[in-house]
């Protein structure tokens, strides 16, 4: 189950992914690795992206297959003193998504302050999973590449500043609110420029801790090139080593 489940992926119509990710290209790539479940879920940053999406979901109606398919979207966080997301009820009921998965963008600062980032991600965080409309959490404790390059991220090499009432606080809260944290495989577990052997093996310790409080783990690739599709496996397969069972993960519910 580790490794045939992607519930983020992104595609070409709002123009983050490229022109490799269509549904159908998608569907192919799933089917070939093995997927048992796949989410699409696709950037909904402001409302006037709203309408883009009903051509995502044309197009998963139209495909037949074995994979199971679930429409949805990912949202971010657009106010940081309030941790609001850029989705209300009026649209998710307009747009019929089945899962909305969202998260934190930025770290907020142009300069380096640990103590300040990590207390402001803690709070944002929190918000997104006491959030009703959000079902996962995606990729905590990603930042930018051009805040590792600027110096903003550069200090955090490991996950040793966080203290660990934060991560007990997240799990907990996560388990109350029946919201899921992601691994997270193109953000995270295959990009080693950024996120080092010491930080991975930080990471999964991580996971593992926030399952044990009761959330469960979302598998998913965040891919942006039909390349990286299979970056969901290997976040699976850290999910497993980590330690995480299999009733411990988040599956998107069947059609």
């Amino acid at each position: 189950m580790y490794e045939r489940l992607d519930c983020h992926l992104h595609t070409l119509y709002l123009g983050c992914a490229n022109e490799t990710m269509t549904i159908p290209a998608i569907v192919r790539e799933a089917e070939k690795l093995g997927l048992d479940t796949i989410a699409i879920t696709d950037h909904l940053n402001a409302p006037e992206f709203l309408d883009k999406h009903f051509a995502i979901k044309d197009d998963i109606a139209s495909i037949s297959t074995d994979v199971n398919i679930v429409f949805g979207v990912e949202v971010n966080v657009i106010d940081k003193d309030t941790g609001r997301v850029s989705i209300d009820e009026a649209q998710k009921q307009k747009l019929g998504c089945e899962v909305v998965i969202g998260g934190v963008h930025s770290s907020y600062h142009d300069h380096a302050d640990p103590r300040s980032i990590i207390d402001l991600q803690h709070k944002l965080m929190l918000e997104v999973v006491k959030n009703p409309l959000v079902d996962v959490l995606v990729h905590p404790w990603w930042f930018p590449n051009r805040e590792f390059e600027s110096g903003v991220m550069a200090w955090m090499t490991d996950l040793s500043l966080l203290p660990d009432e934060y991560v007990a606080e997240l799990g907990e809260t996560a388990a109350a609110c029946n919201t899921a944290i992601e691994a997270n495989g193109t953000a995270i577990f295959t990009n080693t420029r950024y996120y080092g052997p010491a930080f991975q093996e930080d990471y999964k310790r991580y996971l593992y801790t926030l399952a044990s409080y009761g959330a469960k783990i979302a598998i998913g690739s965040d891919a942006h090139d039909i390349r990286t599709v299979g970056a969901c496996q290997v976040a699976g397969r850290n999910v497993r080593e980590a330690g995480i069972r299999p009733d411990q993960l988040w599956i998107p519910g069947r059609r």
